[in-house]
């Protein structure tokens, strides 16, 4: 009976865990050559789910997508990241407008929320916090957009 159990409730785990939307490796990968040499290459992947790229990836289009693509390239395991309008624009070929702009409707859309960080010691602005897919994780931003 204790066996029926695990089973029946390894698959009502299966069933019922989330399947991953986003999966992203950083990593080094490690090559040995024909000739003995050895290299070094770190790498990033991003993997989109089936689910997500047929049902939710066509909403985002143009410099929305790339944004959307730079700020998941630079990820952390908490689901945040925080690079700099400039590193977004230099990735993305973007001018600060049409990243702000598709900014905002990432976070109109709700895959992203964004909060202000600022220097606790001189209280000025340091750079803003993203939080991808932020209904996965208790993040509030500072101000909504369209609220």
């Amino acid at each position: 009976m204790r066996n029926l159990t695990g089973i029946l409730k390894d698959r009502l785990d299966r069933v019922t865990r989330p399947e991953p939307t986003i999966t992203i490796h950083r990593g080094e990968d490690f090559y040995f050559t024909d000739t003995g040499g050895q290299e070094r290459e770190k790498r990033t992947y991003v993997k989109f789910s089936v689910k997500f790229r047929e049902g939710q990836l066509a909403q985002l289009k143009g410099p929305t997508l790339s944004v959307f693509i730079c700020l998941a390239l630079h990820i952390e395991e908490d689901g945040s990241c925080f690079p700099s309008v400039s590193l977004i624009g230099k990735e993305t070929s973007f001018n600060r407008d049409t990243i702000f702009n598709a900014l905002r409707k990432l976070e109109f859309m709700g895959y992203i929320a964004r909060r202000q960080k600022t220097d606790p010691k001189t209280k000025k602005f340091r750079s803003n916090v993203y939080q991808l897919f932020p209904k996965s994780v208790d993040f509030k931003a500072k101000s909504r957009v369209g609220s």
